[in-house]
């Protein structure tokens, strides 16, 4: 599963919108998150820490990876 469809299955699950995880991220707009789903961007390194602790995740989890 690609990243960007964890994104939105994960944001999801956390009930919230894309506006909510933009302010949770610190980001000045909406569209940021929006390109991360429908693949047209991908999340930059730096930010991954902060949206797997904003999506209730780790990064491996953001990744489609899973502990065994």
């Amino acid at each position: 599963i690609s990243i960007k469809l964890r994104i939105r299955e994960l944001r999801k699950s956390q009930g919230l919108t894309q506006t909510a995880l933009t302010v949770k991220l610190g980001l000045k707009s909406q569209s940021t998150v929006a390109m991360w789903e429908n693949g047209s961007r991908k999340p930059p390194s730096t930010i991954l820490p902060a949206l797997a602790d904003a999506l209730g995740c780790t990064i491996d989890e953001l990744f489609g990876r899973k502990d065994d």
